[in-house]
């Protein structure tokens, strides 16, 4: 339902802004594995956030309280 859409999209941006940050600190360190595991999360969530926008926009023109 949407409020589980928006929850979960919710989530998604709080984790990316939390990776984006680590991202920050270890430029500073360049630690390069780090880096490269934080950037694979990045993309995670990316692809995460793509999928429940087709939800949400699966739930919007259904007119239905939820889909599965």
């Amino acid at each position: 339902n949407q409020r589980k859409i928006d929850k979960h999209k919710e989530y998604i941006e709080l984790k990316t802004q939390e990776y984006l940050n680590e991202l920050d600190k270890n430029d500073v360190k360049e630690d390069a594995i780090k880096i490269s595991n934080i950037q694979q999360k990045i993309e995670r969530l990316k692809q995460n956030k793509i999928k429940y926008e087709l939800l949400e926009e699966e739930l919007k023109t259904s007119g239905e309280p939820q889909v599965s």
